[in-house]
């Protein structure tokens, strides 16, 4: 499984908290999680609940970087997303930033709208900004 594939199936995760935060995420995590092995089940493991426990601050931050637009009305694949590519580029020590925003762009194109991938771009550019300020 490469890295690209693990940040879907994290999406993936989010998407399905997103719509059943009861849920507990131990479960989530196992059921998506039976074939996968080694340092890519590490990280999906890490990135997953540290996006969860970082959840408020990564929406401060998306909403901070939003204009004329709302989380509500955004996809929810894209909040998700924006989210994970959010907690890469602010605390994914060994990820570089332009490999956060490809690979959110990347699965955008595949999981969302036409327009999302441009969107997406457009709000982690903003949040770059802010990190680096």
């Amino acid at each position: 499984m490469t890295r690209r594939e693990a940040r879907e199936l994290i999406m993936k995760m989010l998407y399905e908290v997103s719509f059943q935060p009861e849920k507990d995420t131990d479960t989530i995590l196992n059921n998506y999680l039976n074939d996968v092995k080694g340092k890519i089940k590490t990280f999906i493991i890490d990135e997953f609940k540290g996006i969860l426990e970082h959840q408020t601050e990564l929406d401060e931050m998306i909403t901070n970087s939003l204009e004329n637009w709302s989380i509500d009305r955004m996809a929810k694949v894209d909040h998700m997303l924006l989210r994970m590519a959010t907690y890469e580029l602010k605390w994914g020590e060994d990820i570089p930033e332009k490999v956060a925003i490809n690979e959110a762009i990347e699965i955008a194109k595949v999981y969302s709208t036409d327009k999302s991938p441009q969107f997406i771009n457009g709000i982690l550019g903003n949040i770059v900004k802010k990190i680096e300020a």
